[in-house]
Order: structure tokens, then sequence, then C-alpha cells
């Protein structure tokens, strides 16, 4: 829109008010006074409509005033023209679809902070980094580790004490997630790697689990006194023995040692630039995340004491991994730190803490939990299962979290199984708190991905005695072929049946790829989703597209409430965020087409062009 353009709009539009105002003053104005914002000619679509009904966005409006950080008014241009004052601003929309603001609720802000914007503030990984391609067996590819390792250390002097990580790619010589499983069960272990060197650390990795050797060991224990037992509790009896590592290692290697003396301000940089520059051009206003680092929450804090947050930011407390704590430390901290998270309305506008993690409890891909569901699974697809039991880091720090006041959020129920495990969990956390069942509906619990958590009568019961938010990632359907394949046909009845749970009253939202709403969207309208392996193979060829389960395909507009509407619910701030209602904060996007009207198949095409945050344009490819 040019200049002349706003000044020809700005001038008919106070211009065509002024006989109104001379007659009456408007109530909203004589309460609020007059509108800083008002955006005209476009279709905006409130998504105030709460209900499961099938296409229901809520109200269709022409015009949105914003007085401050929040929605004032919606109605006709001339409705809102009456509410705008000297001053006033105007945004032409051009007939564009006005969205509320999308709520991303699962995101990890530490891993896209560390990966591309770690180097660019100079926070460099000083290790020798290698790269091994995957053999058929895992002893044939820890022969080809040390072989690599040997040949780097002598080729390329590595001085003693440098760390050398070993990025474990999969190849096609053996089944999808072979990487996985081979780490998870111990067929790849650190024994395999003594007598390759005594003076580095090394670690090798799939990006998501690994192995360390000694060296490596002593010096994570350094820093983690209890990383043993806490990698034992958290995974498997003997799992440090094997020199086991997951996330929290392969991240707090940079986070928690290479990084430990670097400046607050630039965790705090790196954080901001994730967000202004991969999730606000997307429409994205709102997300939650896990963070298991604490420089990774104090970041978040120097941004939000210096008025410098990209977006807003729900987080939940997973200290007791990103610390690598054992039983005793996690007792102690979710009782004595008084359970101090809270809603959005009774926290701070653009950071709060909304509870506590432990992400891991069953797993994705060759780790579901299906357990007596497929009894007649082979044994080497139950002994990868992962399903957590009284004692472990996941079963404990949760039921603790919960008797002394935590709310817990984003923990992984992939499975049926893992589903009913954590149900149990809250009935024992419930008994030992002596709680109701209504306080324990009101912690909004969520469990994640929910691949094939199923419709078991007896899950879906305890879903919904306790409100658990069932927050699905419609991409990690491309991993069903493969479950099929493992557990037979058997599964198709588990894969996740959205459109049965919404039917039934259990709250579903969805967790974007990234900063990607309109693929996931997509999926769940069609249920067409691009098959996918364990760990992606660089280079190979893209596998096919399958139709999973059409008959759980859901339409478009629950989909998108799945990501607005009811997505607030899920971090507590429904009465703030989520739809574009007067009172709320003035989170919006404007999309470059309609996508209430256009056909499906061009739903993953859309593009955003304006993202408005607490009434602030911050990002603009309009104007």
């Amino acid at each position: 829109m040019t200049k002349r353009t706003f000044c020809t709009l700005f001038t008919l539009g106070w211009l065509g008010a002024m006989p109104l105002w001379a007659q009456q003053v408007p109530e909203l104005v004589a309460e609020q006074g007059y509108a800083d914002l008002i955006l005209v000619n476009g279709k905006i679509v409130s998504m105030d409509d709460r209900s499961t009904k099938p296409d229901t966005p809520g109200q269709n409006y022409q015009s949105m005033a914003i007085k401050g950080k929040r929605i004032m008014a919606l109605g006709s241009n001339q409705e809102m023209r009456r509410l705008a004052g000297p001053a006033t601003r105007f945004l032409d929309v051009g007939g564009r679809t006005v969205i509320p603001g999308l709520i991303q609720t699962h995101h990890h802000t530490f891993l896209f902070a560390d990966l591309r914007y770690g180097p660019e503030m100079g926070l460099l990984d000083p290790s020798i980094r290698l790269t091994v391609a995957t053999e058929a067996t895992a002893e044939a590819t820890a022969k080809k580790v040390r072989e690599a390792i040997i040949n780097a250390i002598r080729v390329q002097n590595i001085p003693d004490g440098k760390w050398i990580r070993v990025n474990l790619q999969e190849s096609e010589k053996a089944p999808p997630g072979h990487s996985r499983s081979w780490l998870y069960l111990g067929k790849l272990n650190k024994r395999q790697l003594e007598g390759v060197t005594e003076t580095h650390p090394v670690m090798v990795s799939n990006m998501i689990q690994g192995i360390m050797n000694d060296v490596a060991i002593a010096e994570f224990k350094k820093y983690f006194p209890d990383w043993e037992e806490s990698t034992d509790i958290e995974n498997r009896p003997g799992a440090s023995t094997d020199g086991y590592v997951a996330v929290p290692e392969i991240f707090g290697l940079s986070w928690n040692i290479f990084w430990k003396d670097e400046p607050l301000e630039t965790f705090a940089e790196m954080l901001r630039l994730h967000g202004v520059r991969e999730l606000v051009p997307e429409g994205v206003t709102t997300i939650a995340t896990r963070l298991l680092y604490p420089d990774t929450i104090a970041a978040y804090h120097l941004l939000n004491r210096e008025n410098r947050m990209p977006h807003r930011v729900a987080y939940y407390v997973e200290s007791q991994r990103g610390e690598y704590w054992g039983l005793k430390a996690i007792r102690e901290f979710y009782k004595g730190t008084g359970a101090p998270w809270s809603t959005h309305s009774s926290g701070n506008e653009m950071l709060w803490l909304n509870g506590m993690c432990n992400e891991i409890w069953d797993s994705n891909y060759n780790e579901k939990c299906l357990g007596p569901d497929f009894p007649d699974a082979s044994e080497e697809v139950r002994m990868r299962e992962r399903c957590p039991s009284p004692g472990t880091k996941p079963w404990e720090s949760i039921k603790t979290a919960i008797v002394h006041g935590w709310r817990p959020v984003q923990v992984h129920g992939t499975s049926s199984h893992g589903a009913r495990l954590y149900i149990q969990m809250l009935e024992q956390a419930m008994e030992e708190g002596h709680y109701s069942v209504e306080y324990m509906k009101g912690l909004r619990t969520t469990l994640e991905h929910n691949i094939v958590l199923g419709k078991k009568p007896d899950v879906m019961a305890g879903i919904k005695k306790f409100g658990i938010i069932l927050n699905v990632n419609p991409g990690m359907l491309g991993e069903v072929p493969d479950d099929i394949k493992n557990y037979g046909e058997g599964i198709r009845d588990f894969i996740m049946p959205v459109k049965t749970w919404i039917e039934q009253g259990i709250r579903v939202t969805f967790e974007a790829a990234g900063s990607d709403f309109w693929t996931p969207i997509h999926i769940l309208v069609t249920r067409e989703v691009r098959q996918t392996r364990g760990i992606a193979t660089p280079g190979g060829k893209p596998l096919p597209m399958v139709t999973l389960v059409p008959e759980e395909a859901i339409d478009r507009i629950t989909a998108l409430k799945m990501a607005t509407t009811w997505a607030s619910e899920y971090m507590m701030a429904e009465d703030t965020i989520g739809t574009l209602e007067p009172g709320k904060f003035a989170d919006f996007a404007i999309l470059d087409r309609d996508f209430f009207t256009i056909p499906v198949a061009e739903i993953p095409e859309i593009e955003v062009v304006l993202t408005g945050l607490g009434g602030q344009i911050i990002y603009d490819e309009i104007n």
C-alpha cells in the first residue's frame, strides 16, 4: 500500500465518521479511547467457535479495531471506522484472509538455536567431526567407526583432549531405524571403542541417540556426577555401562560444556533470531517448548526483561534431563520449588512457566510401547519397546512433580500401552497427592505425537477421566508403514484416529513441522503422508506417499482449530489468545490466499504475508 493510498484511506475514514462523532461518541471510545490500528477490507475469521462440530470457524468480519495490545472490536468497515481518531492507523488487508496467530504446541527452541544460530553468534563446535555410514550389522558398523577414528587421529594429528564427534548416518543396508535400535539395546556400545584412544573424548551419535567412550564420560561427570544413575533410570539398567547417550547429552555437549562460559546475552540472541527469522514470518505468535538446559531458561527471561521477546513462550522445566539428575535430586527439586507454574492470564504476557516435562516416556519409531495390545509381536520388536515403570526417571519425575503441585506437559505418548502406563502413573500421583479427579483434570496434562495410540476402551476412558490433551504429530504417520511390517495389519486400528477422538470429546491439538503448519493440516485433511525412515538417509530417493486410514480424516477448519482455538487450551491461554475476540491479545496472521475456500491440494502452498503480535506488526510482506 503506497503512502498516498494510506493517507487517502485514513482521510476518507476519518471524514466519513465525522457526522457520527458530532452526534455521539461511541461507548467503546468513551471507555478505551480511539483505536490505535484498524484492519479494513479483510476476511477476518474469528475461529471463536470452540465446538467440535465440523466446519464451524465462528464469525467472519470485514474489519478489526485494536487498542494497545488487545482487540477492541470487530465488525464492518463502517462500524470500526467509528472507533477511529486523528492518530488511528489503518491497514488495508486487500480482501485477504486474517486468522488468529498460529500456536506451535511442541517446539524445541534449544535445538534450532544450537544448530542454526550458534555458529552465527560465534559459538563454534570445537570438536573434530567425522561421518560414518552404517553397515548391515552393528558389529560391522562399530568396526567401521573404530577405523574412522583411528585414521582421523593419525592423519589429522588430532591433539590429546580434543573432542571427536562421529555422525552415524543410516544407510539402506539394514532395516529403517536400525541405528536407534542398536544404540538403545546396547548392540553399539562404548566397549567397542576401547583401545581406539585413551586421550580423546569421543561421542558417536545419529543426532537422537549415541554412545560416549570412557574419556567423554569422565568429562561429563566432572560437571554432572549423577550421570550414570541418571542414564540408567531414564533408559534401562546398564545403559551407562554401554555409554548410551540421547538428546540431553548430544545437545548438552554444546550448552553445558563447550559454551559453559559464554555470556547469557549470546544465548538470548540465538533464541531471538530463531523466532524472528523462522517462526514469526510463518504467522507463529506463541510457542510451547520444554527447556532442559538452565541457560535457555535464563536467556528467555533476559529477553523478556528487556522487552525483546520475538513471540510468546509457554515453557516447561525439564531440568532433571538437562542436568542429568538422579532420583534424590529429582524429588528434592520438585518438592522444594513450590510449583511456580501459571496460566497465561495469571503469568507474564510474553513468557510464562506453564509446567514441567519429562519428554521421554515411550518414544517414536522403533521404541513405541504397544505391549499387551500386540502379544504376538516378535521378540526383537518387543525388546526394543520403550515402556516406563515405577522407579524410572520418566515415571518418578512426573509423579513427584504432580504430588508437589506441578503440571506435567509434553510427555511422549506415541502408543497405546505407553498411554495406559501414563494413566496408571496419574492414578498413583492422584492417590499420593490426595487429589480429586477434578483437580487432576484441571492440570490438562498432555501426551505428544500419538502415532499409534489407538482407541482401546480402557485407554480412552483414562484419557477422558484425566482430561488428557492429545497433541498429534501428523508427519510421524510416515513411520507407520514400517510399524505395519513390525506389528502386522492389526495396527491399522491404532493409527492416529483423530476424528474418532474428537467425536468422543477428547481435546486434540497438533504440533507443526517446525514452523510449517500447512503440511500437517493437509495430512490431517487427506491422511496422505510421505513415508519416512527412522533416520533420514541423506541423498536417498524420496519415499512414496501413502494414504493411511482415510476414514479418520477431518475437515480443514477443525484442523485449524487444533492450531489456534484449541491449541490455546494446551498452554492454558484460551482467555487471552487463540481466537480473534474483543479483549484478547491482537495476535493475527494474514494469508496470501483464502485457506477456507482454496482447493485442498493448495493448502501446503499457503504463505503468511503479515504477522501481528499484541497489536504490533512484526512481519510485513504487504507493504
